[in-house]
C-alpha cells in the first residue's frame, strides 16, 4: 500500500514535469519564430543627420521633404507670397498668404443680401518670375452675378476681354466648393467646358488658366456630388475631363506647366521625325495639394528612372512621322472625384491620384507607370493592386492593355500600350502590429500560468476526499477553462494568415479590383480556434461567478446543506451558458464573406478584455485589480507609460500563477506533498539571502498506516504575507 501510493505521487510529478516542459517548449518555440528577421523591413539611414530640414520638413531617405509654403534643399525658400492688403475705390481687401501660382482670396465677402452671399469680394494671384515672388493686381467680382447668367453669355459671341471676365467670375463662384448645390455644379462643368473651347478659339491662355483653377476648385467638391447614378452631373463631367485632354494636345496654347492645389497640366511639342523619352515625376510632399516645385518634367528621358522620393511617375515613349510636328499633354488629378467607379467601391477613402497622357500626331511605342501611393502605414498595406484607364466607352475602369507588377521597394508598376487616364486600384488590409516586449511577456506569463493551473488542478483532484465535491468542482472547472485560455492562446496567435497575408504582392493578374478592402479568405481551422477560445473565455468568467456564488451561499448558510442537484445545475450554467453564447454569437455575426478569421491583435484584445471581467468574488482583491489596471495600461505604450504596461501586463499573463499561489501552494495539503516528494529528492529552496525554507525526511509507519503529520518541519522564515482567503 505504502509503495503503491508512493508510486502514484511519482508519477503525478513526471506527469506534472512533462507537461510543463512541454509548454515551455512550445512557448520557446514561438518565441524563437518572432525573432526571424522580417525582409520587407528596410535597414535605417547609414547618416541619420545627412540632412537638416527647416520650417517642419521631414528628412526622408536624406532629402529633405518640404511642406507647401517652403522649398529648397533644406526648405529654407519661400513658396508665397506674404499676407497682404489692397485699397481700392470699393474699400480695403485683406489677403491671406498665397502659394506661389496659386489664387487667394479676400477675407471680406458679399453681402448677405446679394446673390453670392458668404464668397469672397476678391482674388490675386501670386506668381514667381526669375526667382522673384510677386503678387498680381486684385480682381473683384460683381456679387450679384451667378453661374446661370454666366453661362447665357457664354452663349453669345463674345471677345476675349469679355471671356477672362466670365472665366474670373466663374473662378470666384466656385472659391467655396463645399457649398455648391448639385445645380452649380452642373452649370460651373459646363461653363468650364464652354471657356475652354473659347479659350481655344480666341488662343487665350488667361481664361484657360482660370478654366483649369476653376476644374481644380470643383475637386473639392463632396465626392458623393459625382455619384454615377446621376446621369446628369456624371455626363458634363465626362465631357469635361475628354475636353480638358483635347485642349491640351490639340490647341495652340501653350501650356508649359499649370499648377493648381488639385489639378497639374502641362504639354511638351515633339519635333517631327524623332523619338522622345518623356517622364513626369510628382514628388512627395507633407502636404496633400500639388505644387509646382514637386513636379519634375523630363523631355530626355531614355527610360523611367526609379524616385524613390516620387509618389507617381509616368514615362511615355513616342515616335513622331516625318512631316509634322506631335504634341503631349499630362494632366494630374489630385483625386478620383470625377471618375466615380459602378464596380470599385471605396471603402477605406484612400485618395488616388489619376495621371493622364494624351498625344497628337504621334505613334505611342509604350506608356509605363510607377505609383508609390501615400497611406497610413501603421494601419493598412496594400494587398493587391489593379493597373487601369478610364474607358469613356463604358464610363468605368478597364485593364485592358495593362499589366501590372511590383518590384522590390514596394512600388506599384504598370504597362500600357494606349495613352488616357490611368490610375492604380488598391485594396488594402489591416496591418496589425504587435510590441515585441509584450509577446515575450505574453508567452512567458502564458507558460507560467499553464504550469501553475495544471499543478493546481491535479492537487485539487488528488485531494478531493478533504473536501466537498461542490467545492473541488467548481475549482478545477475554473482552472481547466483558464489552462484552455492560455493554452489556445499560446499555440494559435500566429495563424496562417498573418504569417502569409503579404503573399498577393506578387499576383501579377491584373483585374478589376472590385473593393479597397480585402479581406483574408477563410481558415476553418482558425474560425474553430476562434469559437472554442470564445467559449472558455466565457466559461472561465461564468465559472467566476459561480465560485463567488457558492462562497456566498456556504458563509451564509453555514449550518444548511447545499440545495438538492446543485452540482447538476451549477455544471449545466457552468458549460452550457456560454456555449449558448457562443452559438448566439456564430449566428449573428459569421458571414461566408467575411471570414471571422482573428489577428494577433484581435486576439490579443478580446483575451483582455475577457480577463478583465473574470476574477471571482473570493480573489477580487488581488486578480480583478491585476486584470483592471492591466487591460487600463495596455491601452497607452507611449513613454513612461509603457514601463506599467509591461509590469501589467507580466500580472495579467500571469493570473494561472496567481491562482496556483492562492489556492495550492499555500494549503497544507499541498506543503504535505511536497514534503513527501521532499523525502525521495532532497533540496533546499532559498527565498533572498538568508531566508531559508527546508523540509526534512518523513517517517512513514513500518505497519503501512497513512501519516498524518511531518516529523519534522522547520520553517527559518515565513515566505508569504498574503493572509489565507481559501
Amino acid at each position: 500500500m505504502i509503495h503503491l501510493k508512493c508510486d502514484r505521487k511519482v508519477l503525478v510529478g513526471v506527469f506534472c514535469s512533462l507537461a510543463t516542459t512541454i509548454l515551455w517548449g512550445a512557448c520557446f518555440w514561438q518565441l524563437a519564430t518572432k525573432f526571424k528577421s522580417d525582409p520587407s523591413v528596410k535597414p535605417p539611414s547609414a547618416n541619420p543627420q545627412a540632412c537638416y530640414c527647416q520650417n517642419n520638413g521631414t528628412c526622408e531617405n536624406e532629402i529633405c521633404i518640404c511642406s507647401d509654403d517652403w522649398k529648397g534643399d533644406h526648405c529654407e525658400i519661400a513658396n508665397f507670397c506674404e499676407r497682404s492688403e489692397y485699397n481700392s475705390s470699393k474699400g480695403l481687401f485683406t489677403f491671406n498668404r498665397i502659394l506661389v501660382g496659386q489664387y487667394g482670396y479676400s477675407f471680406e465677402e458679399c453681402e448677405p443680401y446679394t446673390l453670392n452671399a458668404n464668397i469672397s469680394k476678391a482674388t490675386r494671384l501670386c506668381t514667381e518670375k526669375n526667382g522673384i515672388i510677386s503678387l498680381q493686381n486684385v480682381t473683384l467680382i460683381d456679387c450679384n452675378e451667378n453661374l446661370k447668367n454666366l453661362i447665357e453669355k457664354l452663349m453669345k459671341h463674345i471677345t476675349e476681354d469679355e471671356l477672362l471676365k466670365i472665366a474670373t467670375a466663374a473662378q470666384f463662384l466656385t472659391s467655396e466648393p463645399h457649398e455648391l448645390t448639385p445645380e452649380n455644379i452642373n452649370f460651373a462643368a459646363q461653363m468650364v467646358q464652354r471657356i475652354l473651347n473659347q479659350s481655344d478659339i480666341l488662343d487665350s491662355f488667361e481664361a484657360a488658366f482660370l478654366a483649369i483653377t476653376t476644374i481644380s476648385q470643383l475637386l473639392n467638391v463632396n465626392e458623393t456630388a459625382f455619384d454615377p447614378t446621376n446621369n446628369e452631373i456624371f455626363n458634363v463631367i465626362q465631357s469635361l475631363t475628354e475636353i480638358l485632354g483635347d485642349v491640351l494636345t490639340d490647341s495652340e496654347i501653350d501650356f508649359s506647366q499649370v499648377v493648381q492645389p488639385n489639378l497639374a497640366v502641362s504639354s511638351i511639342m515633339l519635333e517631327s521625325g524623332t523619338t522622345h523619352g518623356i517622364m513626369l515625376s510628382v514628388l512627395k510632399g507633407c502636404d496633400d495639394t500639388l505644387v509646382s516645385k514637386r513636379i519634375e518634367l523630363n523631355t530626355n528621358a531614355s527610360k523611367l528612372l526609379l524616385n524613390t522620393n516620387a509618389e507617381v511617375q509616368m514615362f511615355v515613349n513616342v515616335s513622331t512621322n516625318q512631316t509634322q510636328d506631335g504634341k503631349l499633354g499630362f494632366i494630374l488629378y489630385q483625386n478620383d472625384k470625377f471618375f466615380q467607379s459602378k464596380v470599385h467601391h471605396s471603402i477605406n477613402n484612400q485618395s488616388r491620384r489619376v495621371i493622364s497622357g494624351n498625344i497628337a500626331e504621334g505613334i505611342l511605342n509604350g506608356v509605363e507607370l510607377l505609383f508609390n501611393p501615400k497611406y497610413n502605414s501603421a494601419e493598412y498595406f496594400i494587398h493587391d493592386h489593379a493597373c487601369v484607364f478610364w474607358d469613356y466607352d463604358v464610363d468605368d475602369w478597364n485593364t485592358a492593355g495593362c499589366s501590372k507588377s511590383t518590384d522590390k521597394f514596394g512600388h506599384l508598376r504598370c504597362q500600357c500600350n494606349h495613352t488616357t487616364n490611368f490610375a492604380v486600384l488598391m485594396s488594402f488590409r489591416q496591418n496589425y502590429t504587435y510590441t515585441e516586449p509584450l509577446d515575450i511577456v505574453s508567452y512567458v506569463g502564458c507558460g507560467f500560468s499553464i504550469a501553475g493551473l495544471t499543478i493546481t488542478i491535479v492537487f485539487q483532484i488528488i485531494t478531493r476526499e478533504a473536501r466537498k465535491t461542490s467545492l473541488t468542482w467548481v475549482t478545477v472547472s475554473l482552472c481547466t477553462s483558464m489552462f484552455m485560455v492560455n493554452l489556445i492562446f499560446i499555440s494559435g496567435i500566429n495563424n496562417p494568415n498573418a504569417l502569409n497575408e503579404k503573399s498577393a504582392a506578387n499576383n501579377t493578374e491584373n483585374i478589376i479590383l472590385h473593393s479597397d478592402r480585402s479581406n483574408p479568405p477563410e481558415v476553418y481551422l482558425c474560425t474553430a480556434a476562434t469559437a472554442i477560445l470564445h467559449y472558455f473565455l466565457m466559461a472561465t468568467f461564468t465559472w467566476s461567478a459561480l465560485y463567488g456564488a457558492q462562497m456566498y451561499v456556504l458563509l451564509v448558510h453555514v449550518f444548511k446543506p447545499l440545495p438538492r442537484h446543485f452540482l447538476i445545475w451549477i455544471s449545466v450554467i457552468g458549460w452550457g451558458f456560454p456555449a449558448l453564447i457562443v452559438v448566439i454569437t456564430l449566428a449573428a455575426t459569421y458571414k461566408a464573406d467575411d471570414s471571422l478569421n482573428y489577428r494577433q491583435e484581435e486576439f490579443a484584445k478580446q483575451a483582455t478584455s475577457a480577463k478583465k471581467m473574470m476574477g471571482s468574488l473570493s480573489v477580487a482583491v488581488v486578480l480583478c485589480l491585476t486584470w483592471s489596471l492591466g487591460y487600463l495600461m495596455l491601452i497607452e505604450r507611449d513613454g513612461t507609460k509603457a514601463v506599467f504596461s509591461y509590469i501589467f501586463c507580466t500580472l495579467n499573463a500571469t493570473q494561472g500563477l496567481q491562482i496556483f499561489i492562492l489556492f495550492t501552494a499555500r494549503r497544507k495539503a499541498f506543503q504535505k506533498i511536497y514534503a513527501a516528494w521532499d523525502t525521495r529528492f532532497p533540496m533546499n529552496i532559498s527565498i533572498g539571502h538568508s531566508r531559508r525554507l527546508s523540509f526534512q525526511s518523513l517517517s512513514t509507519p513500518e505497519n503501512g498506516e497513512r501519516y498524518t503529520q511531518y516529523d519534522t518541519v522547520n520553517f527559518a522564515e515565513t515566505t508569504s504575507s498574503i493572509p489565507s482567503i481559501l
